[in-house]
């Protein structure tokens, strides 16, 4: 890990709706001084990387996703969340380690190009204890900074026997997960009860909270995603919304990030606030299932923190984070039928900042500021469909493209440079995840769902 000075940029470094041209000094994997034109002096072991042209901003945090799906883009389509479920499920009975590693290799692949740096991988299928094993060995491999969400399911009609974990068989393996990994510094580990309450017991609920909190994790699970999860809380449990029946078991808190969170009513979007639990925002996930569409602009106003994910590519089709940008702006728009309902900079804000501070990560990266670790990338602005430039942070969002990222840099690593990768080998792992999807897609066939 070498120093270095990024020059010649436009900064954008989310600490401010402002940008200047200047540079950035790495060194030992930190931001080491932020400044407005050229750097004042440079040492003789330090690289210079020529950013003109460029944005250089933080990298993205994709707050909410399920790397393993990239194998099962377009499988599915047309589908409402309840009967796509029941065959995201029922993969279980079929899938491998190796899938699990080749597809989320494939997944994080796709990430970094998209200028990603920080995923979180909501686990929820493991089959065997293998399956988590390998989706972490690949994104250690890719290099990503990654908060790993282990989470459980204990019942529910459509979900696997395979798959279904009592509280004490669930911590136990998480336990192992946290003694094999506790000294890394690029992967952190969450748990949580997958989609509460259709695949979850208020006794798991419970169960978790107790855990999370003895062993200083946080908590990720699916939230109120559909009209059929609201429903059947209040059929099951008298609730009138999923925050309402979890807040008595305290799962939403600081350290709680709740994906989706489509169907929320205003008192419940305050208990988000009072308790100051998260939530990752999925607007393309939520289009393609007809989900609906989720109060983001409530949330903000209410001081909800707001992150934004990508969800599977099983209900989304890929891992381009630039393009969940521009969803949610533009259907924040439509939604409220105000075209100057929600600004480019709040959008900007949750793909990284907002992120950062969902997964616990906010004095580690999701602005550049002096002492937090290098996950930088540099973002080609010089191109057709970007220039000619008047409003940075809305072109940003609504013109830039994934493939406009030219170098990504994690923890002050360059994991690509000039849209070439470094330590991976992309013919491979693509090559793998064909291999992968075809083995997959022959033993789904055989499944009756």
């Amino acid at each position: 890990m070498g120093n270095l000075i990024i020059t010649n940029a436009l900064i954008i470094a989310m600490t401010e709706r402002a940008s200047f041209n200047g540079f950035v000094r790495v060194r030992d994997g930190a931001i080491a001084e932020v400044g407005a034109g050229a750097p004042p002096e440079t040492a003789k072991n330090e690289e210079m990387l020529d950013g003109s042209g460029c944005v250089l901003m933080p990298g993205l945090v994709n707050a909410h996703t399920h790397l393993y799906q990239v194998l099962l883009r377009a499988v599915w389509e047309d589908l409402e969340l309840m009967p796509w479920l029941k065959r995201i499920y029922g993969c279980a009975r079929v899938l491998t380690p190796e899938h699990f590693y080749r597809g989320s290799l494939l997944g994080c692949l796709e990430s970094i190009r998209g200028g990603v740096t920080t995923v979180c991988e909501h686990n929820f299928l493991n089959p065997s204890p293998e399956c988590a094993l390998e989706t972490i060995r690949a994104m250690r491999d890719a290099g990503l900074r990654s908060v790993f969400a282990r989470t459980i399911m204990d019942s529910g009609e459509i979900v696997p026997e395979c798959t279904k974990e009592t509280p004490e068989q669930a911590f136990r393996l998480i336990e192992a997960l946290l003694a094999r990994h506790k000294n890394s510094q690029q992967l952190t580990f969450m748990t949580g009860p997958n989609t509460p309450p259709i695949n979850t017991t208020p006794d798991l609920l419970r169960e978790v909270r107790r855990f999370a909190d003895a062993n200083s994790l946080g908590i990720s699970a699916h939230v109120a995603e559909s009209r059929s999860v609201v429903e059947a809380v209040r059929r099951q449990h008298g609730k009138s919304g999923v925050v309402e029946f979890l807040h008595q078991f305290g799962i939403p808190a600081k350290n709680s990030i709740f994906a989706h969170s489509v169907h929320v009513s205003q008192d419940e979007i305050g208990i988000l606030k009072e308790t100051g639990s998260s939530v990752s925002h999925n607007p393309v996930s939520n289009m393609m299932l007809g989900d609906g569409v989720a109060p983001v602009v409530e949330m903000l106003r209410q001081g909800v923190n707001v992150a934004l994910g990508t969800d599977g590519a099983a209900s989304n089709h890929s891992q381009d984070l630039f393009d969940t940008m521009k969803a949610a702006s533009l259907l924040q728009k439509v939604q409220h039928q105000d075209a100057g309902v929600i600004k480019p900079y709040d959008v900007l804000c949750m793909a990284t900042i907002g992120g950062a501070r969902a997964l616990g990560l906010n004095s580690l990266c999701g602005t550049i500021e002096v002492g937090k670790r290098a996950d930088l990338i540099l973002v080609d602005i010089d191109t057709v469909h970007n220039q000619p430039i008047n409003d940075i942070f809305s072109q940003i969002v609504h013109c830039a493209k994934a493939s406009d990222v030219r170098t990504v840099m994690i923890d002050g690593a360059i994991v690509m440079r000039d849209r070439q990768l470094a330590g991976l080998d992309d013919k491979k792992i693509l090559a793998d995840a064909k291999l992968a999807n075809r083995d997959l897609l022959e033993r789904v066939s055989g499944l009756a769902f």
